[in-house]
C-alpha cells in the first residue's frame, strides 16, 4: 500500500486488501450505475421515488455504509431518502454493548460509539451528496435478529406499516456461506420476513453478489476463504448449491416471489508483475522484497482480499486452499484471460403484496437496462 512500509503477516490487514481490490476494478462503479440506473427508469415510470415523503431505505450488512451512499447517487429527489442500517460489526455499526434489540429510535450515537457507517452517512447528511434527510445504524446479527422489529419504529410496528420501498442486501451472502450450513433455510426466512412484513406495496429489495462462474472471483473467494468449492471451477451441483445468486433464487421459488436479474461482468486487474514475484508471494520470509515495488506489494493484497486470511494463515496451510496454490491459481487465471473476471448478478425481489402492474413494469424496466450498455 502507498505509504506503507511494513506488510503484515500475521494478520489480514483489510484496509489495505479492499483498497488494493478497489482500485483494481470497476466492480463497485458498475454496481452503483445499475442501482442509479434502475431507480431513475422506475422513478419516470412513477415508482418508488414518488411523493412529499422521504424514500425509507434499509441497508442490511451495510458495511461501511459507503456502498448504499454510492448506488443513491445521481438520483435526484426533493423529498429525499431515510435510511435505517444494520450490521454485526462493531467496527462498522459502533458499539453498543449487546445486540440491538426493540423498535428504532433517532438517536445520535456518542462519538465513543460511533461506528464507520454512522461516519459516512453523517457526512453525506451534511454533504448532501445524496439528498439523506435522516438514518441511523444499529448493531446485530441479521442472522438472529428480527428485522421487521429492530428496522422499524414503534408507531410502525403497533399498525403494522411496512414502510420500506428499498432494501440493499448486498455482498453478504458469501459470509453466510462460511458460517453457516443452513444458509437456505435462514435466508429463506430472512426473504420471507422482507417481502412481508418491510416492504412497502412497491418496494423491492435490491440483492447484489458474485456469481461462482469458473474461474471467477467470487469463485476464488468461495475456495480461498471459506474452503467451500473443490475447485475455482465448481461442478453444476456446487454452483446450484451454494452460488449466491442460485441461493436467491432458489428462495424466491420456494417463496413464490419475483425475481429479476441483472448479470454482469467486471475485470479484476493485476500488474505485469505478477509472475515474476510469484515465488515471493509465496513465501511471507520475502515480503520485504517487495516494499520497493508497489505494484507487486499492490497484488498481493488483491490475492489477500481473495482469501480474507493472514499470509502466515494461509502459509501454514498446505491443502489446495493455502498459500501456493492461492498464488498459482491467480497466475495462471490472469495468464490466461488477461484479469480475474467478477461475475456478479443485481437480483431485484419486488414486494409479496406488489401489484401484477408494478411487477410487469418492474420487469419491462429490468430488460430495457438488460439491452443497454450498462450491462456490457
Amino acid at each position: 500500500m502507498e505509504g506503507s512500509k511494513t506488510i503484515r503477516t500475521d494478520i489480514f490487514e483489510y484496509d489495505k486488501a479492499y483498497s488494493a481490490f478497489k482500485s483494481s476494478t470497476t466492480q463497485n462503479s458498475n454496481g452503483a450505475l445499475l442501482s442509479q440506473t434502475l431507480l431513475n427508469k422506475l422513478k419516470d415510470e412513477g415508482y418508488i421515488c414518488q411523493g412529499d415523503n422521504p424514500v425509507v431505505v434499509a441497508d442490511i450488512c451495510c458495511g461501511a455504509g459507503d456502498t448504499v451512499i454510492t448506488f443513491l447517487q445521481n438520483v435526484p429527489f426533493q423529498s429525499g431518502f431515510e435510511i435505517r442500517a444494520v450490521d454485526a460489526n462493531p467496527e462498522y455499526s459502533g458499539y453498543h454493548g449487546a445486540e440491538m434489540v426493540g423498535p428504532a429510535i433517532y438517536q445520535p450515537l456518542s462519538s465513543e460509539n460511533r461506528g464507520i457507517a454512522d461516519i459516512n452517512f453523517a457526512k453525506a447528511k451534511e454533504s448532501q451528496i445524496i439528498p439523506l434527510k435522516n438514518y441511523f445504524v444499529r448493531h446485530a446479527d441479521v442472522l438472529k435478529a428480527d428485522l421487521s422489529q429492530i428496522l422499524r419504529t414503534e408507531d410502525e410496528i403497533n399498525t403494522k406499516q411496512a414502510p420500506f420501498r428499498l432494501v440493499y442486501f448486498s455482498h453478504c451472502v458469501y459470509y453466510f456461506i462460511g458460517i453457516d450450513d443452513n444458509i437456505r433455510d435462514h435466508f429463506v426466512n430472512m426473504i420471507d420476513k422482507i417481502c412481508s412484513e418491510l416492504l412497502a406495496e412497491d418496494g423491492i429489495i435490491i440483492l447484489l453478489h458474485g456469481s461462482f462462474q469458473p474461474n471467477s472471483f467470487a469463485a476464488m473467494e468461495s475456495k480461498f476463504s471459506f474452503n467451500k468449492l473443490k475447485d475455482v471451477i465448481p461442478t453444476a451441483e456446487e454452483h446450484n448449491q451454494l452460488s449466491p445468486d442460485c441461493i436467491i433464487r432458489n428462495a424466491c421459488n420456494k417463496l413464490g416471489l419475483s425475481c429479476f436479474e441483472i448479470p454482469h461482468t467486471s475485470p479484476v486487474n493485476f500488474s505485469r508483475y505478477l509472475p515474476e514475484y510469484a515465488d515471493v508471494f509465496k513465501d511471507p520470509s520475502r515480503y520485504n522484497e517487495l516494499l520497493s515495488n508497489e505494484e507487486a506489494m499492490q497484488d498481493l493484497y488483491r490475492m489477500l482480499f481473495i482469501a480474507h486470511r493472514s499470509p502466515q494463515d494461509l502459509y501454514q496451510d498446505a491443502s489446495t486452499s493455502g498459500l501456493a496454490n492461492l498464488v498459482d491459481k491467480t497466475v495462471s487465471i490472469v495468464k490466461s484471460d488477461g484479469c480475474i473476471l467478477s461475475h456478479a448478478n443485481m437480483q431485484i425481489v419486488p414486494s409479496r403484496n406488489a401489484s401484477q402492474a408494478f411487477k410487469q413494469k418492474l420487469e419491462a424496466v429490468v430488460n430495457d437496462i438488460l439491452h443497454s450498455k450498462c450491462t456490457k
